[in-house]
This record gives C-alpha cells, structure tokens and sequence, in this order.
C-alpha cells in the first residue's frame, strides 16, 4: 500500500521509533552511502538495502526527501523491530467494515507508561463473544496482527495493540484518539467510495451501535449517537444507498440522537441492504 510523505512524518512522536519494510526504500538505498545516515552502523544499512531488517522512520522520510518522493509503497511496519504489521488496501470492504466497528463501538486509546513506554491500543466492544472472535479473524486477514480478547459484565472486548495502527487510522482516517463524539466524523475514504465500501461501514455502525427490534408487533431499526452532527452525516449515507430515514430525534431521558423507523418498507430495505449484507463474501471495491 502506499504511503505520502506528509502522512509519514505525522507518525513520528516521542516514543519507540516506528520502522519499515519497503522493497521500494531497500532499492533506493543503492543510491546512498551508509555515511548519508547518523548514528547506524553499516552493517544496518547493508541489511536495510537487502531488505532484511526494520527501516527506521526517518531515514525513510530522508530518502524520500532527497529522492523528491511525494508518496512510497510499504509492505510492513514494526516498532522497534517488533512484530510487522500489513496494511491492508483500504478499499478492501472488510477495512470499510472495521471503520465503522470503531466508529460505532469502539475507540483509539493511547496509555501514557513513561518516556518512549506508551501502549497504543484499538479497541471494540462486542455484546457476543463469537462476533468478537469473528472480527479477531478479520484483523489477523487485513494486518497479520493477533488481537485479544477480554470478557467484561454482559460484553466482550477485542483489543488490538499497535502504534502504527493506532497513528494511521487516526492521522490517514480522521478517527480520534480516546473519547471521540466530540470530533467523530465518517472518513473521506467512505464518502468518496462506492455502494459496497458505504454499506459495509454502515454495517459496522449498525453491528455496534444498533438494533432491530419488535415495535407493536412490528419491526423497528434503531441507531443511537451521542453526536447529532454524525448521525445525520450517516443519515445521508443512508440516503445514498436508497434507505431514506426521517431526520434524527433527542432521546433526552438517554443523552443521544436517535435515527429510527418502523415503517415496513424502510426496515425491509435496510435488512437486505445493510443488516444482511456479507462483509466478507463481498467483492473488493473499487474507486467511484
């Protein structure tokens, strides 16, 4: 996948080095000297340029640099020459799909255990354990990365620990750290996409933060928000997949914004639109 250079250099901060692993960088750096870079050994350059070990960050941004690079193709990231974690296309529906997961239920935690100690972290709740293993197995297909499981009172939390993660999907995603109504908003990925990328991440809102349920003896579809902003940016996603919500409602007694409907045309369209739609059985999108 790549990477631009403004990005990049967004990811640097004051704990451990972010490193990578680019086949393109390895064959730029037969353009260098090991004396172009301070304090590595040239013994760390010659594995760098056969691409066998973890480039650090900012030899990466000085190659670019001198190079007059705007972006890069990067197979891996690691910290510190930990595991290496994959970053998947993000037009890959199953990416869309997590988007809206964390969106919806989830939240980017920084830990701050002292100078260059700062546990990165993505973290979901899950009402069932299985959905939580379900979503494990997609994090390990889209970032060769384990996750964890932890059960708490009546929910199921799936933690992901990862600073590169964590600084990409907040710097390239606009996804905020800690708490995030306040600032929460759909990335530019899922408007500019198409149909599959938007329904899968609304499916992922809707699998957080939704519910189908029996209303006077009909079906009812719920979405609840703390951000009024968000959830009517989400109510015209709705429309642009043809499922056209009345605008959303205060539920004062809970201190959030409702979008809701029982109207039988509307529900049946949303359950074979968005709450049947198969994440995983459904092609990779592509720009448009």
């Amino acid at each position: 996948m790549e990477f631009t250079g403004i990005l990049l250099n967004k990811l640097q901060d004051s704990g451990k080095d972010i490193c990578i692993f680019s086949t393109e960088l390895s064959k730029l750096l037969y353009n260098f000297s090991y004396s172009d870079f301070d304090n590595f050994s040239k013994r760390s350059f010659y594995f760098w340029r056969e691409n066998k070990r973890p480039i650090p960050l900012n030899v990466l941004l000085k190659v670019m640099k001198k190079s007059k690079m705007s972006k890069i193709k990067i197979e891996y990231f690691s910290v510190y020459g930990g595991n290496k974690i994959r970053f998947a296309d993000d037009k890959n529906i199953g990416f869309c799909y997590l988007l809206g997961l964390i969106l919806g239920d989830g939240c980017l935690c920084v830990q701050k255990r002292g100078i260059r100690k700062n546990t990165y972290s993505v973290n979901i709740v899950f009402r069932e354990e299985i959905e939580a293993k379900r979503v494990s197995n997609l994090v390990l297909k889209l970032f060769d990365s384990s996750s964890f499981i932890y059960p708490g009172r009546g929910c199921y939390s799936l933690c992901v620990y990862s600073k590169p993660i964590v600084l990409i999907l907040n710097k390239k995603y606009q996804i905020p750290i800690g708490k995030k109504y306040g600032s929460i908003c759909i990335p530019r990925l899922i408007l500019e996409g198409n149909k599959y990328m938007k329904k899968s991440f609304l499916k992922g809102i809707f699998d957080s933060d939704g519910n189908l349920y029996s209303h006077r003896g009909k079906k009812a579809v719920q979405l609840r928000q703390k951000s009024e902003n968000f959830l009517r940016e989400l109510n015209k996603l709705f429309n642009f997949i043809g499922i056209e919500f009345r605008d959303p409602y205060y539920d004062k007694a809970n201190n959030s914004w409702v979008l809701w409907s029982s109207k039988k045309e509307l529900v049946d369209n949303f359950i074979n639109q968005v709450s049947n739609f198969k994440v995983l059985d459904a092609p990779l999108a592509q720009p448009g």
